[in-house]
C-alpha cells in the first residue's frame, strides 16, 4: 500500500475550496435524477478547471447498438508512427457523469503514456441498462480496429481501461471478447473498480457510511438502477467478480484506501492471480472513491496517474 501522509490535509484543504465554491458531491438518492447529474457536472467541472494541453484532440460519433456513441479522441504528441490506444470508460455509477468530467484524468493518462486515450460517452442507466452499455463497449471495439488505423492508431496494441463503473465495463468488455472468441485487449487498467453487487464486505462496513464520499447505499442504488432483475447481481458481465477470470491479459488494479469498494480491488486482484493471470494490485492509503480524478490538488492522486501511464506505456509500446 503507497502511504500518503499528507493526503488528508490535502484533502482538507481541497474540500474548504468546494465549500467557498458551493460545490457538493451529487446526491441522486435525495435528488431528482437531472439535478443530481447537473450537480455531477458541476462539482466535477472543479477537478477539470486547468486540463493540460495536448497536441489534438478529436471527436466523434461511432455506431452502436443503440444508434450512436460519442467518442473522444486525445492525442498527446505528433508522431510519424501509429498510437497504441487506451480505450477509457468514465465512472458514475452507470448513471452520472460524462466525457467532461474525466476530460483533464484521460488528457493526463495520454501525455504521460504517450498512446491516444479514446474516452467513450456510454448510455446512462436508467434509460439503457446492462447489457445495453457493454454492447456499446464492444461495438466501438470493433469499430477502432476497423477504422483506428485512419485515424493514426495502432489498432494491434489497444487497452480497456476505466473508473469505478467504468472499470466494471472495461473488464466485463474484456470478459465478453474472450467468451465470444474476439482478440483480446493487450491489457486493462481497472481503477477503484465496482465489480461486485456485494455489499457484505469489510470495506463497506469501514468506509460505507458517508464520512469519505461514496456510501454503500449510493453503490446499491446504482446497481438498481444499471440491472433490470436482482438476478443480474451474480451475472458474469454484470458483476465481473462472479465470472471466470482465466485467459484474460495483465491487468493493474489501482484502489483506494478509504473506499467502500475497496475489497472489490482487492478481491479482483486475488482472483485474478489465482486464475492464472498477471495481475497487480496498488492501494493508495488515506484517500477516498474517485481520487484519481484530483491530481492537481492531491500528490497521491497525481503519483497514481503517473503508475498507471507508466504502466500503460511499459505494455503498449513495442521496441
Amino acid at each position: 500500500m503507497h502511504a500518503s501522509p499528507s493526503a488528508q490535509s490535502q484533502l482538507a484543504a481541497v474540500a474548504a475550496l468546494l465549500k467557498g465554491d458551493g460545490l457538493a458531491p451529487a446526491n441522486p438518492l435525495r435528488d431528482p435524477l437531472p439535478v443530481a447529474r447537473d450537480a455531477a457536472r458541476r462539482y466535477n467541472a472543479f477537478w477539470n478547471r486547468r486540463p493540460p494541453s495536448v497536441e489534438r484532440v478529436v471527436e466523434m460519433v461511432a455506431p452502436s447498438p443503440s444508434g450512436t456513441v460519442t467518442l473522444r479522441i486525445f492525442h498527446p504528441a505528433r508522431r510519424g508512427t501509429p498510437l497504441p490506444i487506451l480505450l477509457y470508460f468514465h465512472g458514475g455509477g452507470f448513471v452520472l457523469n460524462n466525457l467532461d468530467t474525466h476530460d483533464r484524468l484521460m488528457r493526463l493518462l495520454a501525455l504521460r503514456s504517450g498512446a491516444a486515450v479514446v474516452g467513450m460517452s456510454y448510455s446512462l442507466a436508467p434509460e439503457t441498462r446492462f447489457p445495453g452499455q457493454l454492447e456499446e463497449a464492444l461495438a466501438v471495439v470493433s469499430w477502432l480496429r476497423i477504422h483506428g488505423a485512419a485515424l493514426g492508431l495502432a489498432t494491434d496494441r489497444l487497452a480497456l481501461g476505466g473508473d469505478s463503473a467504468g472499470a466494471n465495463l472495461a473488464l466485463a468488455t474484456t470478459l465478453a471478447l474472450r467468451d465470444r472468441g474476439l482478440a483480446p485487449p493487450a491489457f486493462g487498467l481497472l481503477l477503484y473498480g465496482m465489480f461486485s453487487a456485494d455489499l457484505e464486505t469489510a470495506s463497506h462496513a469501514s468506509f460505507g457510511s458517508g464520512e469519505h464520499g461514496l456510501t454503500s447505499e449510493r453503490v446499491d442504488w446504482f446497481w438498481r438502477q444499471y440491472l433490470t432483475d436482482p438476478a443480474q447481481r451474480n451475472d458474469p458481465l454484470a458483476a465481473p467478480l462472479k465470472a471466470d477470470l482465466a485467459g484474460l491479459p495483465p491487468q493493474l488494479v489501482i484502489g483506494a484506501g478509504r473506499d467502500c469498494l475497496l475489497d472489490d480491488s482487492v478481491r479482483l486482484a486475488d482472483r485474478l492471480t489465482k486464475a492464472g493471470g498477471q495481475a497487480r494490485l496498488s492501494v493508495y492509503a488515506d484517500v477516498p472513491h474517485s481520487f484519481m480524478l484530483m491530481s492537481e490538488y492531491l500528490e497521491a492522486a497525481d503519483q497514481a496517474v503517473s503508475e498507471a501511464a507508466t504502466e500503460l506505456k511499459q505494455r503498449l509500446f513495442v521496441a
